[in-house]
């Protein structure tokens, strides 16, 4: 069987790993496969030639006699079943249709029943995929490992346990199957009984696509175990394959505490957990008592509504890939330099994916390969933080003193300097909105401007532009949106707050209550709780309103440069929107005080008016405040850089 791989580069991992899900349906055949008669099964056939056929006592399918059995298996009528095989014993082991032999098919609708009363028929050769006109396009184990259902797995391997060493016509066997259709507690299940010569005979290509599959869909325990058994297939690629298992573990962040976010409750959970990592004994599988008791679905049912149990899984996770990282550290320690190539891109790869993790571990027990450079382009993994914006990578820099300035001193391809690639615009933005994008486009070229000899800044790159002069037009299109945005969303604001300044301002001259024309038009309810509070918010109401109309008024008036969108505009917008929010809940409460004031003996009327008063304030939080919180964060919070960071030296 002539092994062949359909992985992509590693830079599109993901479309790469994504798979072919198995189409047990299909009618579709290659034409190097179809037999010569399989034009009488997909030519339509029209109304009228199938009424002459009839009437001629022809039929053209040749499958035809066991249409009842195929029908008989889809419904998962067993006595139907039974009735039909009794009759044709020899149909146990046929083709019912192009594709199907009454196991395939038995297996691909998920009828146990029926699988076993096929079984019972049927010798352990016949399992085994025929090779006629008709060929099998899997095996009704690889069919099983797709659709995850165990007890049918379970029958197939009792009868013959060599199915899980046969391929399917893809070329994988059922154990790297489940895995590629994410069925885990079926990929564990096949790789506890997969015969381990199966994985490294010859050149260990179904264990080399078991280990990539195995990290890229989660299954770490998996890749652990394949690890302990054969280290150096972590790290060396096969002849079939276009990646490799540390390649893969290179471009996951997310499988380590660097690259997953976690709130306070759940960062206080995760330090609070004990983790035990899970094994893959065969005992260990099965054994489900405790989850079946009463105590045991009440505690999976709190952990799993409290997001412990999410928080616990993705702690193991962490654990089990610093565990395999470390023996893949460990192993490219042993390695020559030639064959350290694999090595070198993982971590350029770790560096463009913002995979801090890999990158410490990788150099911290292997120093030299922070001197890695691309061989086309000369970059080292800093420039390529920076052409790919990634802050936490690029943070590893502070750590290295005097050596940072020889590690970003070179020129790359084109001729850019790395204040050049801090000019380009990123292709992996981490931030949504144009403004957002602007500011963070900013703040990467100054942070990098800054740590880089002021000689850098007049530098020309192959198209005679400075580093400033990539910026600009890079990012032209970029600042026009933002520009847009921002008077936008200056002008509709600003409205509403003109809007409320009328209101509030007549407000005042509407005494809740009437007035005492003999005491000058004195109000009644002057010395109330309510009416000074209804005085005093609407005032409030009124000046917040005015702030604001000015601030958006000099948002709209401003010069729109690219420096004003790193702080000025940002903070301008940030107040703006906060005391815009201020009139808003005054203005709410000013006209609660004055239903309270007129309505001073109805109790009934306070709880329905602080109901329907909170109600729009709420909204405005709700709706405004994801925006404001992202501002607020990357204008006046600590920064995307750290430069405390030592991890380095």
């Amino acid at each position: 069987m002539a092994m062949s791989s359909n992985y992509l580069d590693a830079a599109g991992l993901k479309e790469t790993f994504r798979g072919s899900h198995f189409k047990f349906a299909s009618t579709k055949v290659p034409e190097d496969e179809a037999p010569n008669d399989c034009l009488n099964i997909q030519t339509p056939v029209t109304e009228s030639a199938l009424s002459t056929s009839r009437l001629h006592g022809k039929n053209t399918n040749e499958y035809y006699e066991f249409i009842q059995l195929s029908q008989g298996i889809h419904q998962g009528r067993v006595e139907a079943v039974k009735d039909f095989l009794n009759q044709r014993p020899d149909a146990v082991n046929e083709w019912i249709n192009f594709y199907e032999t009454p196991l395939l098919k038995a297996c691909a609708c998920g009828k146990p029943e029926i699988v076993k009363e096929l079984l019972r028929r049927m010798t352990p050769e016949q399992m085994l995929p025929k090779m006629s006109q008709n060929t099998s396009y899997h095996t009704p184990l690889t069919i099983v490992a797709g659709n995850g259902n165990m007890e049918i797995a379970e029958v197939l391997i009792a009868k013959n346990p060599k199915l899980l060493e046969i391929p399917g016509s893809n070329g994988k066997i059922p154990v790297v199957v489940a895995v590629k259709n994410t069925q885990m507690e079926m990929a564990r299940y096949l790789y506890t009984r997969t015969p381990v010569q199966v994985l490294f005979d010859e050149d260990g290509y179904h264990g080399t696509v078991l280990f990539v599959n195995a990290i890229f869909y989660k299954m770490l325990d998996i890749a652990l175990d394949l690890f302990s058994m054969c280290r150096r297939l972590a790290v060396t690629r096969h002849p079939h394959m276009e990646s490799i298992p540390s390649i893969v573990l290179a471009c996951k962040p997310d499988f380590f505490p660097s690259g997953c976010y976690l709130g306070p409750f759940k960062r206080f959970i995760y330090s609070w957990l004990e983790v035990k990592l899970p094994t893959l004994r065969k005992d260990s599988l099965s054994n489900n008592d405790q989850d079946n008791t009463l105590m045991g679905k009440l505690l999976k049912l709190f952990t799993k509504w409290t997001g412990i149990d999410k928080v616990y899984r993705m702690k193991v996770m962490h654990l089990q890939a610093k565990k395999l990282l470390l023996g893949i550290s460990e192993e490219t320690l042993a390695m020559g330099l030639e064959e350290r190539s694999d090595t070198v891109e993982a971590l350029f790869l770790a560096a463009r994916f913002g995979n801090v993790d890999f990158l410490v571990e990788m150099i911290k027990n292997n120093s030299e390969l922070l001197w890695s450079r691309r061989e086309r382009s000369n970059k080292s993994l800093f420039h390529v933080a920076v052409e790919f914006k990634q802050a936490k990578v690029f943070s590893l820099i502070y750590g290295l003193d005097g050596m940072k300035h020889l590690l970003l001193a070179d020129k790359v391809n084109h001729g850019d300097a790395v204040l050049h690639l801090a000019g380009y615009r990123s292709p992996l933005s981490d931030v949504v909105g144009s403004v957002l994008q602007m500011q963070r486009s900013l703040q990467w070229f100054k942070e990098v401007e800054r740590i880089t000899p002021e000689a850098e800044m007049e530098r020309l790159n192959a198209v005679k532009e400075t580093p400033s002069q990539t910026f600009t037009t890079q990012h032209e299109t970029l600042r026009q949106e933002a520009e847009k945005w921002m008077k936008d969303t200056a002008q509709s604001c600003s409205l509403v707050a003109a809007l409320i300044v009328t209101v509030t301002f007549a407000a005042v001259f509407t005494v809740p209550g009437g007035t005492d024309d003999e005491a000058r038009g004195k109000p009644f309810h002057l010395k109330d709780a309510q009416f000074v509070t209804f005085i005093v918010s609407d005032m409030i109401s009124c000046f917040a309103s005015c702030t604001s109309v000015l601030i958006f008024l000099r948002i709209l008036t401003s010069r729109y440069s690219f420096d004003d969108f790193l702080v000025a505009l940002p903070t301008k917008m940030i107040a703006g929107l906060s005391i815009l929010f201020v009139s808003i809940a005054a203005m709410l409460v000013a006209f609660s005080s004055a239903l309270f004031t007129i309505f001073n003996n109805s109790k009934w009327i306070i709880p329905p008016t602080i109901l329907l008063a909170c109600f729009p304030a709420l909204l405005f939080v709700l709706l405004q405040y994801p925006l404001l919180k992202e501002m607020i964060i990357s204008t006046h919070g600590k920064g995307i850089f750290d430069r405390n960071m030592k991890v380095l030296s």
